[in-house]
């Protein structure tokens, strides 16, 4: 699956190590990155102050990573527009969403969310590993076929018809073709 996480600037600040574990955890159990950009952004706003033009650059490049992940993964332990947008985003977009928060922070945002594409997870430095992994696990995908339904008019059942005797493949083979080969060819 590829997981993006979110994150504030005090996040990145206060606990980079919490972010450098989630990270890790991710990781370990056999997942990608949809943008890997913690180190990055720590390097180039901690140490060496980022301007407000490179935290949008940022930003957009997370929009886009957000679009391209099957979930996502959010620190919510520092209360921040732009990771509230983010989730906001994700939510609309319906993929599954962790909202992460330190034990102990009260704040309104770590517990007002609710919404059936969200799941809170309260982690201390003993149980992060956990809670993220358990999340991952209940939302991976990736063994299981999935079907959906969809409605069609007369041409392009006719034409599925026709290339499933022309191919000796069934129509959903055919349909599945094509979109994996739209995928590929947009890079997802």
């Amino acid at each position: 699956m590829k997981i993006h996480l979110i994150a504030s600037k005090p996040s990145l600040e206060k606990d980079i190590n919490v972010l450098r574990q989630i990270m890790k955890v991710i990781r370990a159990e056999g997942h990608v990155i949809a943008r890997d950009w913690i180190e990055e952004a720590y390097a180039a706003n901690v140490k060496t102050g980022q301007t407000a033009e490179d935290w949008s650059l940022i930003y957009s490049e997370s929009l886009g990573a957000i679009a391209g992940a099957d979930v996502i993964v959010a620190d919510a332990t520092y209360e921040n527009f732009g990771v509230g947008y983010q989730i906001a985003v994700a939510v609309q977009q319906k993929k599954p969403v962790l909202l992460l928060h330190r034990a102990g922070v009260d704040g309104a945002f770590a517990h007002g969310v609710a919404d059936g594409w969200v799941r809170h997870g309260e982690y201390t430095e003993t149980n992060i590993d956990k809670v993220i992994a358990d999340f991952l696990k209940d939302n991976d995908i990736s063994t299981k076929d999935m079907r959906f339904n969809f409605f069609i008019d007369r041409p392009i059942y006719n034409y599925l018809r026709w290339a499933a005797l022309k191919t000796g493949k069934t129509k959903a083979e055919i349909l599945r073709e094509l979109v994996q080969r739209e995928i590929k060819e947009k890079d997802f």
